[in-house]
């Protein structure tokens, strides 16, 4: 019965923490143009976002192998653009956040449950 219980509390005990998943970023197009080229580098590696259109979005869940803030890079009317994220990110820790983009903005901020 002992060994009932310990494998129900450690089954339950990891379901119940879902903050040790991977993070998830929104990138929003905040300006009155679309933009290209869209990455993320993020964790140790670079994420292709490709173009959004204006007021969309695009989400990603990044693979987080070292600790890291947020860059967004991307082009408007054919200028290069990077938007630094004060975020932190580590392995296997959950974290929302939500960067705009776009139209002279450059906010990026993380989102409570």
């Amino acid at each position: 019965m002992i060994k009932f219980c310990l494998i129900f509390l450690a089954i339950s005990g990891v379901q119940g923490c879902g903050w040790f998943s991977d993070p998830e970023i929104i990138v929003r197009n905040a300006g009155g143009v679309a933009v290209y080229n869209v990455k993320l580098e993020v964790g140790g590696g670079t994420i292709e976002v490709g173009s959004i259109s204006v007021g969309e979005s695009r989400k990603v869940n990044p693979k987080v192998v070292m600790d890291s803030s947020l860059l967004v890079l991307y082009v408007e009317n054919g200028k290069d653009f990077v938007c630094r994220g004060d975020v932190y990110f580590t392995n296997n820790l959950y974290v929302k956040v939500e960067a705009d983009v776009g139209g002279g903005v450059c906010r990026v901020r993380e989102v409570l449950r």
